[in-house]
């Protein structure tokens, strides 16, 4: 059975937390300075290229679109909005498998 799509996404502003359930029923959780952090986007990538931290003082989530079944998109409360995370790439920061996913 394929985990993508989850279930169910909820965004857990209070206390800065995604949780996503998995098709399988796995529960995971996320914290948003996480979803920063792996933030793939080219402007996020080519600042850690020069390393420029991503997350300076708060990476509090806006909200969270669904990019169809594929993916989530990631809109942070300082209007950063370039997030797409697909689904395999979400398990895998959850899991902390980010590295092995990028070496793939």
């Amino acid at each position: 059975m394929s985990f993508y799509p989850p279930q169910k996404v909820r965004l857990k502003k209070d206390i800065g937390e995604l949780e996503i359930i998995w098709q399988n029923g796995d529960i995971a959780k996320i914290s948003c300075d996480e979803l920063r952090r792996y933030c793939a986007c080219s402007s996020c990538r080519s600042r850690k290229l020069i390393g420029v931290r991503l997350v300076t003082e708060s990476a509090e989530i806006a909200t969270v679109n669904l990019i169809g079944s594929t993916a989530l998109q990631v809109v942070f409360a300082d209007g950063h909005d370039r997030g797409i995370f697909p689904w395999p790439y979400v398990n895998a920061i959850a899991t902390g498998r980010v590295q092995e996913f990028l070496n793939a």
